[in-house]
């Protein structure tokens, strides 16, 4: 089959809404383009221009990390969020109390507008996780109270790890005039940006977080325990609804996906979980009076279950079952 050129690849980092649907599906299910698209952003992070050649494997394994109940378990945890506005001027909009899924399909995934396209981001903070030594390490540093399991599940064993993320700051000042030769580029027309938005600023704070991680012998995480602090967002300008609407009219992001945030349930308090809906099933349950999001593997290989309570998130996931992960849930405190 052939593959999609470098330059298709480097087009999905840059101006994703030009690329073909029927690319972006075959980069979705294909190992090799995957992981070259991994080498183009991480280049992109560090700032390194040159494009990569060849189809070189990123260091961090992408298929690890393209399970769905790990990129589920990265989105509820590593991206949380403490703090306020940093000036009177600043409008809180966003502040999670609940979490719900969104169903996304492996092409929606793929080739997501980056917001440098729109604006100037302003990345703050240091959101790497690093090992501590123990849990009173991880609560000193966190400020958080540490969850603590009692019973592990059958094939779970050993000691385990602590890992800490500090708080990590984004802000978006969004540009009318960049958004506008992304959408020319992709053919489109976009309306004008509502008043305050073009020169506005929208910033997510994330962290800090802590993450125990039990290994299998192959290496591989086989049960993971997070908690942070959830995430909140503020807007210098606009509200809420304002901006997430002429936000998700940007190109690039699917309509479907688009639809469903419209209509979002919870306002400014619901934070979205993307599952790929066809390799997870989702379903909800109770755990210490606050309603659970469980997410299980279709293969049945994995399993998570998250939720929010008292503006802290808490998320257990691991290559076990529903059933086996449920009572780990229900007795941390």
């Amino acid at each position: 089959m052939r593959h999609p050129t470098e330059g298709v690849l480097r087009r999905l980092v840059d101006e994703p809404a030009g690329v073909a649907d029927s690319d972006r599906e075959h980069v979705a299910g294909c190992e090799q383009c995957l992981s070259t698209l991994a080498v183009a952003r991480e280049h992109d992070a560090s700032g390194d221009t040159a494009a990569p050649s060849g189809r070189a494997v990123p260091r961090r394994s992408p298929a690890l990390w393209r399970r769905p109940l790990v990129a589920a378990l990265a989105v509820a945890v590593t991206l949380t969020a403490a703090g306020t506005a940093a000036a009177n001027d600043w409008l809180p909009i966003f502040q999670t109390k609940t979490i719900a899924p969104v169903s996304l399909s492996a092409g929606d995934l793929v080739g997501l507008p980056d917001l440098h396209a729109y604006g100037d981001v302003k990345v703050t903070g240091d959101s790497g996780l690093r090992r501590v030594p123990d849990a009173a390490a991880a609560a000193i540093q966190t400020g958080l109270d540490v969850p603590k399991v009692n019973t592990l599940p059958r094939g779970v064993s050993g000691e385990s790890e602590y890992q800490v993320a500090g708080k990590l700051s984004v802000t978006l000042t969004f540009s009318a005039d960049r958004a506008t030769q992304v959408a020319e580029k992709a053919g489109k027309t976009l309306p004008p940006p509502p008043p305050g938005l073009d020169g506005g600023q929208l910033r997510l704070s994330a962290g800090p977080g802590v993450v125990q991680v039990w290994s299998s012998d192959a290496g591989a995480p086989a049960l993971i325990v997070g908690r942070a602090v959830a995430p909140s967002a503020s807007s210098s300008r606009v509200s809420f609804s304002t901006a997430r609407d002429y936000l998700l009219s940007l190109p690039g992001v699917p309509e479907k996906v688009a639809a469903q945030l419209r209509t979002f349930p919870g306002g400014g308090s619901t934070l979205p979980l993307p599952v790929p809906a066809d390799q997870v099933t989702t379903s909800s349950a109770t755990v210490n009076g606050s309603t659970a999001t469980v997410l299980t593997a279709r293969d049945q290989t994995m399993a998570a279950v998250v939720w929010v309570k008292d503006g802290i998130v808490t998320a257990v996931a691991g290559w076990l079952d529903s059933d086996e992960l449920l009572p780990i849930a229900r007795e941390l405190r």
